[in-house]
């Protein structure tokens, strides 16, 4: 299943009012935040779901924490690829990954924690502040005795039942939405098979019309419109765009071909379209996308 539908899938589900209301209760029963992020942990922003607590706000707050964050969310997605996964990260703190699939698509996942499963004693402040040096993070003793004092404290048999809850949640909201949101692409309509298609082999090198494409589809705009946008989440003109991003961003992390080229290749008639965008739909600029990754691959 492409990427594209994936996004659109996972855009769908965080309007969905059930799912809505169950993060609603679960954060009134828990007092924990429960985010609903895409399959790279991120949310709408570009970045991680949600108000941070004092401590996670304070090690996020520094480039250092950031990466360390990232890495310890990247292993917990990788943990969870069939089934719910849990991890302490270097501060001590406890998180949850709860996986999202739908007629075998992952659409996203639940995210919960920033726990820890004991008041914090001497000895654990001591540990959490040796480890967070280790990952280049110096706090003074008073502020991180402090935030870690702030931090909810959830025992492991606790956080146990909330990840099962959450997984029953996930699971019925899957049986739910299966036949309203999802499409598999082996099951859309030829049409928009035939559309998508199309446009994959154009998108990068014409100025694609709606009128094109439903002539090569062999249907009528207005009807190949409504079946596109029930297929697959998207409008004619977002599927277009998200071809053109994917190619983007591919550019952007295996090539040093530089944004101006990157931007005509992947089909934008302009560099200021590309720039408006990229940003919309990524939560950040295509310099700030490559630098990241640069980052990332420093580690």
């Amino acid at each position: 299943m492409p990427r594209i539908i994936r996004k659109a899938l996972y855009h769908k589900l965080k309007e969905l009012p059930e799912l809505l209301e169950f993060q609603q209760d679960f954060e009134l029963l828990s007092g924990m935040r429960l985010a609903f992020v895409d399959e790279l942990g991120l949310g709408d922003d570009g970045e991680e779901g949600g108000e941070r607590p004092p401590f996670c706000a304070a090690i996020h707050a520094t480039e250092a924490g950031t990466a360390m964050c990232a890495r310890t969310r990247h292993a917990l997605l990788s943990a969870a690829v069939h089934h719910s996964a849990c991890l302490t990260c270097d501060a001590g703190l406890n998180e949850v990954v709860v996986p999202l699939t739908i007629s075998g698509i992952r659409a996203g996942y639940f995210m919960f924690g920033g726990t820890v499963p004991l008041s914090p004693s001497p000895q654990s402040i001591h540990k959490a502040r040796h480890l967070l040096r280790k990952n280049g993070i110096d706090f003074n003793e008073e502020d991180l005795e402090a935030w870690m004092r702030q931090t909810p404290v959830v025992a492991k048999e606790s956080l146990d039942a909330y990840r099962r809850i959450a997984q029953l949640a996930a699971q019925q909201i899957a049986l739910k939405v299966t036949d309203q949101l999802v499409n598999p692409e082996t099951q859309m309509p030829a049409p928009v098979k035939k559309a998508c298609g199309f446009i994959r082999t154009r998108a990068l090198t014409e100025d694609l019309h709606l009128s094109e494409v439903a002539r090569h589809s062999g249907v009528s705009e207005g009807h190949l419109s409504r079946m596109f946008h029930h297929a697959t989440g998207l409008t004619f003109r977002e599927y277009v765009t998200q071809v053109r991003m994917e190619h983007a961003t591919t550019l952007l992390a295996q090539t040093d071909k530089n944004i101006t080229e990157i931007a005509y290749e992947s089909g934008f008639q302009s560099l200021s379209q590309f720039h408006r965008v990229f940003r919309k739909v990524n939560g950040k600029t295509a310099g700030e996308m490559r630098a990241a990754g640069k980052a990332r691959q420093a580690q």
